[in-house]
């Protein structure tokens, strides 16, 4: 089993999780509800990160992959969707721009680079070679996890508290 492999998915869900924690922050911090496509937008990059950390703990396989990709396609279409919405004059931005640009945008920009990442370990790593069933898991791995569990558990409580069961509109 290749251990840099597994490390990189380790970064990629850190990545993510530093990203969800960092939209979860402006929610709390700057007093902006969520809207239900920033919802699903954060739903695309939990699967993404799910995807990655089945490659931690069970091994890479071409499937958790495959998990990965899907969850970007829905994140990256919710996010082009949302982009789309606000592309005319008279419509305004959602929240305030982060470094010029909307949140939906870097959201969008985050699923692409994805992507490419995705498609460079596919490119990269030698995946005939299979693990033996669970490895244990080290250090990065660990903190991967904990910092996903973190960001998910957060943002649905916080949606949940602000939202009810319903959508939220900012």
């Amino acid at each position: 089993m290749n251990k840099w492999e597994i490390n990189l998915n380790s970064l990629l869900v850190l990545i993510l999780s530093a990203i969800l924690l960092g939209a979860f922050g402006i929610q709390i911090f700057k007093h902006e509800g969520p809207c239900p496509l920033c919802l699903l937008q954060r739903l695309g990059m939990i699967g993404v990160a799910c995807g990655a950390l089945l490659n931690v703990k069970f091994g890479v396989r071409p499937a958790h992959y495959g998990l990965s990709l899907l969850s970007v396609l829905l994140g990256g279409f919710v996010a082009l969707r949302q982009i789309a919405l606000h592309v005319c004059p008279d419509f305004s931005e959602f929240g305030e721009p982060f470094w010029g640009l909307s949140l939906y945008t870097w959201s969008f920009l985050v699923f692409v680079s994805t992507v490419a990442y995705i498609g460079l370990l596919l490119l990269i790593f030698d995946h005939r070679e299979r693990p033996a069933g669970d490895a244990p898991i080290n250090w990065f791995g660990q903190l991967a996890f904990a910092l996903i569990f973190i960001a998910a558990v957060g943002n649905v409580g916080v949606s949940f508290w602000l939202c009810g069961l319903g959508p939220c509109f900012g």
